[in-house]
């Protein structure tokens, strides 16, 4: 890579955040160091991205803003149409070769929208869509799908044009090694017996308990824009559950979903489920009183979701439970401070990454694969196979150390490979087939939608209890992955 390779112009939305901190700008400064011309010309970002809070750290934007000098757009305030017009004002200024957005997730359609409208190279981090309110508001829950439709229908329209155009998201777990080889696994032993997936179950913990006056803040983790956990660090699981689907299908032809439980901010907060935790911590009983709004107090923060697996016949051939409980074990120490945005960043946040994966393939195979960590301190995978013995050895066990980052590729690696290909770069293929395009998102974002007219229509017959309805819960896999 020469220093006269093509110049890149950058836009992050949501450019003054932590993430962009860790792995956006970080990545930016190693491809400038490897002597590409690639520049952050603009911000997009209520907060000012030169007066960012003092509690969190932003080394890498300060070198951003120092060799760039990109120019803030300040969002808020701002209707869509207002804000449309200074982007549009931008790019003819600034030709713009690649929009990162990395904001709040409600506002992920809207620079998505523009991106691809002015058909720009687009890398956006998950979920692609979450609408306001979807929590409780049955109408922006189903618009999720709708949304998702138009903005796969101009990514076709342009991919016709220009077959290097890119639209994707980095899902790390797709690049991660452990879940490579479960998909592998899956993958082989389904080309060779037909078999497919008859039990998966999937537990998340995360480890979050907030006060109730730390329910106010937004945020990539916040509830101030009426959606949950769902729109959180589920959807790269979601992701798991549809990708390992594509790759062991078997004779499943339609998938019912269910919600047996969710538990709300509102339930959490009224029960005081954060007070012993709390107590410990800061060794006194904080001012409970927090004039949280009902779109917040009515998102999810825990949930178990049944996915029920019929053939065509509509026999019921296996069952997927999707368990996300965010209110569990948390090792915090961090003490309340009303100026820091999210406690769950800071190192001592409590934050947990424990996954649980247990998947039957009928019964010819097993996998196990096991995380828990606390966020900042590791991520260690044990992953375990068992396999029938006449298709092969019977049993394996690895342990990966620092899985996210050694002997894979990682976050970073994915974004600089959008970039280089952007650039019109070689690019190895393995790298942008960790990319997840949009098209390659059908089916997790069908579940993620309709998990969200679930959390959606459970609010509605709670407050309507002379007026039920029951919005459709089926998937037909045929509409989303083909056999």
């Amino acid at each position: 890579m020469g220093m006269n390779s093509k110049t890149i112009n950058i836009l992050v939305a949501g450019g003054s955040g932590l993430w962009t901190e860790k792995n956006h700008y970080s990545s930016i400064l190693s491809l400038k160091s490897e002597g590409m011309n690639v520049k952050v010309v603009a911000i997009c970002d209520p907060v000012n991205p030169r007066d960012t809070e003092k509690q969190e750290i932003r080394d890498n934007l300060k070198k951003i803003l120092e060799l760039d000098n990109p120019q803030w757009i300040d969002t808020s305030g701002k209707s869509p149409d207002q804000l449309q017009y200074e982007l549009d004002q931008l790019n003819i200024k600034k030709l713009i070769n690649a929009v990162i957005v990395a904001t709040d997730p409600v506002h992920h359609y809207f620079y998505c929208e523009w991106a691809l409208k002015n058909k720009i190279n687009l890398l956006c981090d998950k979920p692609l869509v979450t609408n306001m309110n979807s929590s409780l508001d049955i109408n922006q829950a189903r618009s999720i799908q709708k949304k998702y439709e138009k903005l796969n229908l101009l990514y076709d329209k342009i991919k016709k044009e220009n077959k290097n155009y890119m639209f994707c998201s980095p899902l790390r777990r797709r690049a991660l090694i452990p879940f490579i080889k479960v998909a592998d696994g899956l993958n082989k032993i389904y080309l060779k017996t037909g078999e497919g997936i008859r039990y998966m179950n999937v537990i998340i913990n995360g480890g979050i308990h907030k006060y109730p006056s730390e329910y106010l803040k937004g945020g990539a983790h916040g509830h101030i824009d009426g959606v949950g956990t769902l729109s959180h660090t589920s959807y790269h699981y979601i992701d798991v559950v549809a990708w390992y689907l594509k790759m062991a299908r078997g004779n499943i032809d339609t998938i019912e979903i269910s919600m047996p439980y969710i538990l709300r901010v509102e339930e959490y907060i009224k029960a005081g489920s954060y007070k012993s935790l709390r107590k410990l911590v800061e060794n006194k009983n904080n001012d409970d009183v927090a004039n949280i709004p009902k779109q917040a107090l009515n998102t999810e923060l825990d949930f178990h979701f049944y996915l029920k697996l019929r053939d065509k016949n509509n026999n019921q051939i296996g069952l997927i439970t999707f368990i996300v409980n965010y209110s569990t074990f948390a090792p915090r120490l961090t003490k309340y401070n009303p100026e820091v945005t999210e406690y769950a960043h800071d190192k001592y946040g409590g934050r947990m990454s424990s996954v649980y994966f247990d998947i039957h393939q009928g019964a010819l195979q097993q996998w196990q694969l096991i995380k828990n960590d606390e966020v900042a301190l590791g991520h260690n995978i044990d992953l375990r196979q068992m396999l029938h013995p006449l298709l092969g050895e019977k049993s394996n066990r690895w342990y990966f150390t620092d899985a996210y980052e050694t002997g894979t590729l990682t976050s970073k690696d994915l974004f600089k490979s959008f970039i280089k290909a952007c650039a019109g770069e070689r690019v190895i293929k393995e790298e942008l087939d960790r990319l997840s395009t949009i098209d390659d998102q059908k089916l997790t974002i069908r579940i993620y939608s309709m998990m969200y007219e679930k959390i959606a229509e459970d609010f509605y017959n709670k407050t309507h209890k002379e007026d039920k309805i029951k919005l459709p819960s089926i998937i037909k896999l045929d509409e989303y992955i083909s056999r």
